[in-house]
């Protein structure tokens, strides 16, 4: 298949979410081997439940869930494969399971009070083998290719990718990551925003690069290399959660906390 050429800079990632024109949000996941230090699976898996849960929760009319956006899951570690898949009201009628949880809501007054909900779970903590990168973005691309055939004109697909290492071939992620970005509607390139997790409270947290220039880890450099650049509309979303991007800064946070990456699911997906 051949792409479609994309508009100009000025005039792409306008269009609007909704049930005749849905987007796509992608979610890559490490499941390694070393995920399982520092209870970052565990973080991440949470993540990526309450992200899918609040994009349910957006798309709700009354009792009915619309089908405004598309959400896939792909996990990677001891194979590649895809988690969950579908719109979000095939998505939100099959969890795994329910979970009752804690949640600090406001309380209305400027504090927060802890509640109890009931939490759909979709996505289970694992940790096992190596890194496969290049081959979860080769799935990736299929996945997207086949969902751009059937939503040409819609805003272009999403796709963020959390990680705590480097891949096990660096160069085949790369190329298979920008053969992925060089997918497009007629709105735009797909975006592909990047999570480095860290497991130290020590590591220095790089948000939103726009060069190298201060960057040393080569494999953030490498990161750098495979994150779009934040389109306007995105930017003013990232601002909205409290992250600080400067214009024609990438889609990367670097030894990110649990919070910046609640915040970068969170403003990542708000065209969802």
């Amino acid at each position: 298949m051949n792409t479609i050429k994309s508009s100009s800079s000025d005039s792409s990632y306008v269009k609007l979410i909704g049930t005749s024109s849905p987007g796509l949000i992608m979610l890559m996941l490490d499941q390694s081997g070393s995920m399982s230090d520092s209870n970052k699976a565990q973080d991440v898996a949470h993540a990526v439940n309450w992200l899918i849960y609040e994009i349910v929760l957006s798309s709700r009319a009354g009792e009915i869930i619309k089908p405004r956006c598309y959400v896939g899951v792909i996990g990677y570690g001891a194979t590649v494969y895809p988690i969950i898949g579908g719109t979000i009201t095939e998505v939100a009628a099959n969890p795994i399971r329910i979970e009752r949880i804690e949640r600090k809501v406001a309380d209305g007054a400027g504090g927060l009070v802890s509640i109890k909900v009931d939490m759909p779970i979709w996505v289970e903590p694992k940790a096992e083998n190596g890194t496969p990168m290049g081959e979860a973005f080769e799935k990736a691309y299929s996945l997207t290719e086949k969902w751009i055939q059937s939503n040409p004109d819609s805003f272009p697909p999403i796709i963020m990718n959390m990680t705590d290492g480097e891949p096990n071939d660096p160069s085949r992620a790369k190329a298979a990551a920008e053969k992925v970005m060089n997918l497009c509607t007629s709105d735009g390139k797909v975006l592909i925003f990047n999570a480095h997790i860290t497991g130290s409270k020590t590591s220095k947290e790089i948000q939103f690069p726009s060069s190298t220039s201060e960057i040393t880890d080569p494999y953030a450099k490498f990161l750098f290399d495979i994150s779009s650049e934040i389109p306007p509309r995105l930017l003013q979303a990232a601002q909205e959660v409290g992250l600080v991007p400067q214009p024609n800064a990438k889609g990367l946070v670097f030894n990110a906390t649990t919070e910046t990456l609640m915040k970068l699911l969170t403003f990542g997906s708000s065209i969802a």
